[in-house]
């Protein structure tokens, strides 16, 4: 049965009845008693974070200089209502349309913001699609460990982590991480890096096999 708490403002990814708010998450045992620790071979869950955001694009000036959306990818895979394809394949394939959409490979990535939730299930999955795409060069983090999963809100959340590694050169590791799972491709660092980027990426994945990424780079 869901756990069930008394609220008076929805929040996102809640369902709310009656003035109920019953989170999927917990129903689901999805939630760590402990700070969530990304990808590491010791993750047993979540932790719920809270966070709200939104983004206005606009149409870039002839020679105007800044940071740019450059290309989306979206894929629903529909393999389980909350359980990723065993595969990544609904992942690869969003991923493989936001860089098509961007005139970009993949080796052209220097930062790849994660969904990377710390269940054990999708950290697994989104590693194997990452290994599956992506060369040994690239940065690849989850950020939850800072943040929480924000649900409704990681989309925003995760995309400013991913303009502010464009903009400051900082590739962020990932907070609470240290022991690797063996599934870990390369890819995938614990530590903090700085260089320049050119190109980063972000993926948020949801309920029902719902899958999208994001590519954001310097004008051109």
């Amino acid at each position: 049965m869901p756990s069930v708490t008394r609220r008076r403002l929805a929040t996102p990814g809640a369902i709310r009845a009656f003035g109920w708010r019953i989170d999927p998450c917990l129903g689901l045992g999805l939630v760590s008693p402990r700070p969530c620790r990304p990808f590491d071979a010791r993750r047993d869950g979540l932790s719920l974070g809270e966070a709200g955001g939104f983004a206005i694009l606009e149409r870039a000036a002839p020679g105007e200089r800044g940071l740019q959306l450059r290309g989306y990818g979206e894929s629903s895979d529909a393999h389980h209502m909350s359980a990723p394809h065993p595969e990544g394949l609904g992942a690869q394939l969003a991923m493989r349309e936001a860089l098509q959409r961007a005139g970009l490979e993949a080796d052209d990535i220097d930062y790849l913001n994660l969904h990377g939730t710390a269940t054990p299930a999708n950290d697994k999955v989104e590693a194997l699609a990452v290994a599956a795409l992506f060369p040994p060069s690239l940065h690849a983090s989850s950020t939850k460990g800072w943040t929480g999963h924000t649900l409704g809100a990681a989309g925003i959340v995760e995309s400013a982590f991913a303009l502010l590694a464009l903009e400051h050169g900082l590739l962020p590791g990932m907070l609470g991480s240290s022991e690797h799972d063996p599934g870990n491709g390369p890819q995938l660092r614990f530590d903090n890096a700085q260089r320049e980027v050119a190109f980063a990426m972000n993926n948020s994945f949801g309920f029902g096999g719902n899958n999208c990424s994001l590519v954001f780079g310097r004008a051109a």
